[in-house]
């Protein structure tokens, strides 16, 4: 392998590579306009407008919320109806073809009378195209499938606690008014309520046990969107078992001052881990208490390859925060309990205003079993979301395990189909997170999957709105066709430091949070989204070593990234990486024509190598949105372009590493990365492709919010040859040519060479 001792090339952004976007082109029809077309669409509103008149006559001034359905063709923002909905605001999204809208007699009246006006223009009767159908939100479609659920099942009379969510009008002085009313509604039915508020967007009631008999009274009230129970954490079952000797540690390692927090059940102070704790704080009562878990995950972290007999360049230790929050699961070790949501919000947030000004990186192995839905983010996926942005922090997490049930079939490999039943479960849906799944360690004659394939309990994509979960995969352990994982698991540590043996995805995630650590502190200018970009640039990378192909997206994300930060951080001469952090505005998209291409590459005629691209930025979001939860969208385009009559014709050359089947809007989000804060691109020219006039990379943004002005994106871009391919010095002299401005990634590596 050739040696890594060459700089990444972070590429400066210049005036010149901004260009204007173009018109959008001509107004579309979905369908002809008739008489009879415009009239039903008149009768879908006048019905709407009845079904809301007992509330119209209580209060006049309430607004009140339907939603339009739109054709599954029409879902994408340039067909979206704003002309038609100019007196009835588009106010938030459900699935991919529902958009909510604010009712009010009056908006109702005008809209008509503009629809049904000889003088309507061609933007409002291509918005009339685009419709389905007209509704109002029915009652049965506030109350949650957890609440529906024990409705059938009629169980107990109570529900120990609810959350209730209210519709978003966009401004303060329509959420004033629906806020009074629903506290006014639930105060005459006898309960008392806190409201909370965690961010912009996630707000809701608490109120403690509500009456079955409550719970369709409550559903009728106007101006509630959702009324759902809380979900209750516990630590994932441990299982472990003992290997019966003792870890005494690496003394030769040095300590990082990058500090990584771990909200768990705690670290035990009798460990050899607990001399890197420099703070602890807890949450739960000590009779409560069983730090196994914690213990364990903790020792996946610090001592992960050495435990797993892994060769690991550059290893380090890191200082731990230990936040003790989840308490005992198991009744044979003690008292036990549950944690509730939102005690675990309180939690993290109070963890977080105390902490996060020092600690960037947090790890979190909580486990659930709520699956994730497609067309909306879990509340807890969008608190996770909103704490990253407020704390400016990195939250990573585990994808859950299936088959913790005893009635599960657990999956080999290639996957059998298991329905939903093994999809990722809350909060690994949350977008700013690292969610983590499982790959096997070992395997043996009986063992349900090789080595390297997912494990048997690891769950599968995609998240929420059809995001890549998980985001990558680590060794999490393997089980036999029996239900055994002897010499099939990972080891981690027990409270008292013995070398004992487990499986989850609790022990990969911790895996991948001291990969992203180390590559956060080996950057010189600490830098939380570029981190990410690279561990997840490695994983594609490193993971066609072991065959792991798009195909398998959903099981093993964006693949195993490497131990070895100098193999993510560095080039060899073989090789060139590249570094865009830049901004594009709205209105205008980057653009950088002859972006030159390595010389050793042209061969017979032909462009040859390798090229792989990540694309990450964190995009605006707002949960009232549902399926539109992602504000904007950024692709990028790297290929070739030849004269043709005058004209440039490009053809990008470099694809997406999934695609879709048509063109519909919503084949290319639900398979194409669209809407999607990270992509990965990637493209083998082993057969060569034509040589052109030259090269270009463009890079586009989509708001689907008018009041973006630009997106911060980082892309990574590796060109890789054969070992004797001279393709950096090749590709740093191209770019010198062209102009374009360069500098070398920094990094601590760099910085102790210098020091030698």
């Amino acid at each position: 392998m050739n040696e890594k001792n060459l700089p990444v090339k972070i590429i400066i952004p210049q005036e010149r590579d901004i260009a204007k976007n173009k018109g959008r082109g001509k107004i579309r029809y979905f369908r002809t306009i008739t008489q009879q077309f415009v009239d039903n669409i008149t009768d879908k509103f006048v019905r709407v407008s009845e079904f809301y008149n007992d509330i119209f006559n209580e209060n006049k001034y309430l607004p009140v919320v339907g939603k339009i359905i739109l054709l599954e063709d029409a879902i994408a923002k340039s067909h979206r109806p704003n002309d038609l909905c100019q007196d009835l605001n588009i106010i938030g999204a459900g699935d991919l073809q529902e958009l909510y809208i604010k009712i009010t007699r009056q908006g109702i009246r005008k809209t008509i009378g503009r629809i049904n006006s000889p003088k309507r223009s061609q933007k409002l009767e291509a918005n009339l195209t685009t419709i389905e159908d007209i509704l109002p939100i029915y009652a049965e479609e506030k109350l949650s499938s957890n609440l529906k659920r024990i409705l059938m099942q009629k169980e107990m009379a109570y529900v120990r606690k609810i959350k209730i969510k209210c519709f978003d009008f966009g401004n303060e002085y329509d959420n004033i008014i629906i806020r009074q009313y629903v506290e006014n509604k639930i105060k005459s039915l006898g309960y008392n309520f806190e409201y909370k508020i965690f961010g912009e967007h996630l707000n809701f009631f608490k109120l403690e046990n509500v009456k079955l008999s409550d719970l369709e009274t409550l559903s009728r009230i106007n101006g509630i969107k959702l009324i759902d129970i809380f979900t209750e954490y516990v630590v994932p079952s441990d299982n472990n078992k003992s290997r019966s000797n003792f870890f005494n540690g690496d003394e030769d390692v040095a300590v990082s001052d990058t500090i990584i927090g771990i909200i768990d059940s705690g670290i035990s102070e009798k460990s050899i881990l607990n001399k890197y704790v420099i703070d602890r704080k807890e949450f739960i009562a000590k009779s409560y208490q069983n730090r196994s878990h914690g213990t364990f995950v903790a020792s996946c972290l610090q001592y992960g390859s050495t435990l797993d007999n892994i060769l690991e360049a550059n290893k380090r230790y890191f200082k731990l925060l230990d936040i003790v929050a989840l308490p005992n699961s198991d009744p044979q070790y003690g008292l036990t309990d549950t944690l509730s949501q939102d005690d675990f919000y309180d939690i993290v947030e109070e963890v977080m205003d105390q902490y996060s000004g020092g600690v960037k990186i947090w790890n979190i192995s909580l486990g659930t079993s709520n699956i994730v839905e497609d067309d909306q983010v879990s509340d807890m996926g969008a608190f996770f979301d909103y704490i990253q942005d407020k704390y400016n922090v990195q939250l990573i997490i585990s994808c859950g395990n299936y088959g913790e049930c005893q009635k599960d079939v657990l999956r080999s490999w290639p996957p059998q189909n298991l329905g939903e039943n093994d999809r990722i479960t809350v909060p690994a849906d949350s977008l700013r997170s690292i969610s983590v799944g499982s790959i096997a360690l070992r395997e043996s004659e009986d063992s349900l999957v090789r080595k390297n394939e997912p494990s048997p309990f690891s769950r599968r994509g995609p998240g929420s709105n059809y995001i890549i979960k998980p985001d990558v995969v680590d060794y999490g352990g393997n089980i036999s066709v029996k239900g055994s994982y002897k010499n099939l698991d990972v080891a981690g540590l027990s409270i008292e430091d013995e070398i004992i043996s487990g499986i989850g995805t609790s022990y990969s995630t911790p895996k991948i949070t001291y990969k992203y650590a180390k590559i956060f502190d080996d950057l010189f200018q600490n830098n939380l989204l570029l981190a990410k970009a690279f561990l997840i640039h490695n994983a594609k990378i490193n993971s066609k070593k072991f065959g792991i192909e798009n195909g398998n997206i959903h099981y093993y994300g964006f693949g195993y990234p490497s131990y070895n930060t100098n193999e993510i951080l560095r080039c060899s001469d073989n090789e060139i990486t590249l570094v865009f952090n830049q901004t594009v505005t709205r209105g205008t998209h980057l653009e950088m024509f002859d972006f030159p291409f390595p010389k050793c590459l042209i061969k017979n005629g032909k462009y040859t190598g390798e090229i792989f691209m990540t694309l990450a930025y964190n995009p605006p979001l707002n949960q009232n949105y549902g399926s539109q939860y992602c504000r904007t969208n950024i692709d990028v385009s790297y290929g070739t372009y030849c004269d043709i009559g005058g004209k440039n014709k490009f053809e990008g050359r470099v694809p997406l590493e999934t695609g879709w089947a048509d063109k519909y809007e919503s084949s290319r989000v639900k398979k194409g990365f669209k809407w999607s804060p990270v992509k990965s691109y990637y493209r083998n020219l082993k057969n060569g492709i034509k040589v052109c006039d030259g090269w270009k990379i463009r890079i586009d943004m989509v708001e689907r919010d008018d009041l973006i002005p630009m997106q911060e994106f980082v892309l990574i871009v590796t060109i890789r040859g054969n070992k004797d391919d001279q393709v950096y010095n090749d590709m740093v002299l191209g770019l010198q040519n062209q102009g374009i401005i360069t500098a070398n990634l920094e990094t601590q590596y760099q910085t102790r060479e210098k020091v030698k």
